[in-house]
Formats: structure tokens, C-alpha cells, sequence
């Protein structure tokens, strides 16, 4: 049972890593320089949200919830300026701790079929997406934003032209960008319970 439970920690942690990691690796990609900068706001302005908690609960919580975790980030040297950004909020952390404990128990427990593991990573990859939130310093938005929102706000205010008048498409579609967040939360925890219950079922077969 101890060694089951090492086992399924350890996975769970590596399954986490794994998930910011593919998270900036495919941020820096788009943006086109590799993270230099690792900052912990929480922890920073821990005093200050703690003594805010002990004093006005209902006050403090909005502050923690809006206040990210880490952020992974790319500062130019000679400005110091943060050119983009992967924000971790508590909300995002929790979320992505969720799939990474489901993920572990799912596949410590045989069999491990390739339909089971599509499910697993369908969902894992829709709901993780549903909690990214980065920052383009070239967007021009004063904070981070849904990642999707923020590719179509930078494709719509890039200088560059292009066949598609991505800023008219931004304009349309902008309205229906929070519930299609909302979706895409709800797409991947059905995929993620579509595993768990097909791997009961084989594991009961």
C-alpha cells in the first residue's frame, strides 16, 4: 500500500512538471525566445495577503485567487521589461494538480490501453488549456489573459498584415470567448472521466 502510494506521488509530481514544462516549452516556441525568469508573487506578498486574511477574509480571497502562484517568464536584459509570461494562479495550479494525480492513478492501475490513454490525454490537454493564462507584452494588455484570447488579441493587433483581418475576427468572436473556456473545461474533464470509468470497466473484464 506504501509502495502504491510512493509510486502514484512520485508519477503525479513528474505529470505536473510535465505539463508546465510542455506548457512553456510551446510559449517560448511561439514566442520566439526561451524562458530567463522563474518569479513567485504569492509567496512574495505572502505577509501582506496574510495579514489582509486575518483581518478581512472576504477581502483577502479575491486578492489570493487573482495572485499567481509562479510565473514563467521571458525579461529582456536590457530593459528588464517581461516580454511574455506563463501565469500559474492557484485555480491553474489545482487544476493541473487535479489531472496529475488522475493522470498517475490511471496509469498505475493495468491495463493501460492506447483508447484509455487518448481519452487521458485528450482531456488532460483540454482542461489544462482551459486554466492557461499568459501575457504578451506586445498585446498590449495590462495583464494575463485566457491563452487562447490572448493569440487571437496578438494575431489581431499585429502590425504585419495577412490574408485574414484577424482584428475583425477578434472583434466577433471576443464575446464568446468565456464561454468557450468554459466548454473547453467542461470537454476535458468528460474526456477525463470517460478514462477513468473505461479503465474500471476493462480492469473489471
Amino acid at each position: 500500500m506504501r509502495q502504491q502510494f510512493v509510486r502514484v506521488t512520485g508519477l503525479a509530481i513528474a505529470v505536473f512538471f510535465c505539463l508546465v514544462a510542455v506548457e512553456a516549452v510551446l510559449l517560448a516556441a511561439v514566442a520566439g525566445s526561451v524562458p530567463n525568469q522563474v518569479t513567485t508573487p504569492l509567496a512574495e506578498q505572502f505577509s501582506l495577503l496574510a495579514t489582509l486574511w486575518r483581518s478581512n477574509p472576504a477581502a483577502a480571497l479575491p486578492l489570493i485567487a487573482q495572485t499567481p502562484l509562479f510565473v514563467i517568464a521571458h525579461q529582456e536584459p536590457a530593459d528588464s521589461l517581461q516580454a511574455w509570461g506563463l501565469y500559474i494562479f492557484p485555480l491553474t495550479f489545482l487544476v493541473h494538480l487535479a489531472i496529475a494525480v488522475v493522470a498517475a492513478l490511471l496509469l498505475c492501475r493495468p491495463p493501460a490501453q492506447p483508447r484509455h490513454l487518448l481519452w487521458l490525454a485528450s482531456g488532460s490537454a483540454a482542461l489544462a488549456f482551459a486554466v492557461t493564462y499568459t501575457r504578451f507584452a506586445t498585446c498590449c494588455t495590462g495583464g494575463p489573459r485566457w491563452a487562447l484570447d490572448v493569440g487571437l488579441y496578438a494575431l489581431a493587433f499585429d502590425p504585419i498584415r495577412s490574408l485574414l483581418d484577424w482584428s475583425a475576427i477578434y472583434s466577433y468572436v471576443e464575446a464568446f470567448l468565456p464561454p468557450l473556456q468554459f466548454a473547453t473545461g467542461l470537454v476535458g474533464i468528460a474526456c477525463l472521466a470517460a478514462a477513468t470509468l473505461k479503465t474500471k470497466k476493462t480492469g473489471l473484464t
